[in-house]
């Protein structure tokens, strides 16, 4: 009973010790040697011209509840190449929608 009583009290003391050790450990902003720089604000342009209308992306277009985002070449001229005219015959049919004909 007396190891019993012991533990128990070594226990308690731990517990009531420990919030007082963590309250009087404080962090420096030098934690493990690694201080690092403040970061640099981002490098803007100021002589660019404003964007004018035909610089300004397409707005996007919902069909069939689907959004739809035109492509714009200025941003890839590559993202529009048209494929090359072969002769190929699809195995796979096309088959119109029905439900949703918005265009």
């Amino acid at each position: 009973m007396r190891p019993v009583v012991s533990f128990t009290a070594g226990v308690l003391t731990l517990a009531i010790a420990g919030p007082v050790v963590a309250q009087e450990f404080k962090l420096s902003g030098d934690l493990f040697g690694q201080t690092k720089p403040a970061p640099k604000p981002p490098k803007v342009d100021w002589g660019q011209p404003p964007l004018t209308a035909e610089d300004q992306p397409a707005k996007p277009s919902v069909i069939c509840g689907m959004t739809l985002v035109r492509a714009d070449p200025k941003a890839d001229p590559k993202m529009r190449v048209a494929p090359e005219e072969r002769r190929t015959r699809y195995t796979l049919k096309t088959v119109e929608p029905t439900v949703c004909m918005a265009r």
